[in-house]
């Protein structure tokens, strides 16, 4: 059953390669607004964490609205990722780059650079940021459970010129590329668990993964925030944000500023970031701050 879905997904992928872009786009929005109303469960978690973020400041309508773009979003997101070969070909007319200035500042330092990301935009699209500049990078993946469709995702990520690196013993190797003054890409906006520090987000304590300080506090690597926004279908801008100050800051001050970045960049484009994940979980006793 593994092989037989990730064999369907090919196709289809397939299949929509003839297709204008345009029209592709159109197709997988459509699918998310579908999945909006047909996944329940995931719709009350977007709907619930954008109460959450927004309180009373937005309109329940305007929320549903934002919900319902976020689920598109996701969609358009997941059918792209599945359009890199055709994306490669045309790939240096449809991408451009805000502030790249501060990505050559950080590498300049020598000691590699810790790329902040999360799900806003076009996430899996911030790879083609190592296939259009020349520094190397890997990012911490997790893997999924179907092995065939883990392993076609890699390699698409491989034709983006990115190196994998899995969750399980990923620190080793982030450390290795970063003595080689290469990048490392983290997530930062998923729920941490047990291994993660509490800090706020919208203004509500969540767990929030300090491998980024960690690694910037014990290295001196510096750690740039950085998001793939989708401007029209098929075109991108990669935004590169100025690093951020490690120095004279603990692991949980850094990670809180972390935080804080990402949440201004959600409230510019809130129907580019992922709401149906569980962001927010009850905090458990004898939690690390």
């Amino acid at each position: 059953m593994d092989y037989l879905l990730s064999f369907m997904i090919r196709s289809a992928a397939w299949a929509l390669s003839f297709l204008p872009f345009s029209l592709v786009a159109r197709l997988a929005r459509s699918a998310g607004g579908l999945l909006y109303f047909v996944l329940i469960f995931r719709r009350k978690i977007a709907l619930k964490n954008l109460d959450t973020a927004f309180g009373h400041s937005l309109p329940a309508k305007e929320k549903r609205r934002i919900a319902r773009r976020s689920f598109q979003n996701m969609t358009l997101s997941a059918t792209e990722l599945f359009m890199v070969p055709r994306m490669i070909r045309r790939a240096r007319s449809c991408f451009g780059f805000s502030n790249y200035h501060f990505l050559e500042q950080a590498f300049a330092k020598g000691r590699g650079v810790i790329l902040a990301i999360s799900h806003l935009g076009s996430w899996e699209y911030l790879s083609f940021l190592p296939y259009l500049q020349k520094p190397r990078w890997s990012v911490i993946v997790k893997d999924i459970r179907n092995p065939y469709l883990n392993r076609n995702i890699n390699d698409l990520r491989r034709m983006m010129t990115v190196n994998p690196i899995p969750k399980k013993d990923s620190i080793k190797q982030a450390v290795r590329q970063l003595k080689q003054n290469h990048g490392v890409a983290i997530l930062i906006d998923q729920w941490a668990g047990g291994e993660g520090i509490w800090k706020f987000f919208f203004g509500h304590p969540t767990s929030t993964t300090s491998v980024p300080a960690r690694l910037a506090l014990r290295f001196g690597s510096p750690i740039v925030p950085a998001y793939c926004i989708r401007t029209s279908p098929g075109f991108y801008t990669i935004e590169i944000h100025e690093s951020v100050p490690a120095e004279g800051s603990s692991e949980s001050e850094l990670t809180q500023r972390l935080n804080r970045l990402l949440e201004e960049q959600i409230k510019r484009y809130p129907d580019q970031w992922l709401w149906a994940h569980r962001r927010w979980k009850p905090m458990p006793a004898g939690i690390r701050q």
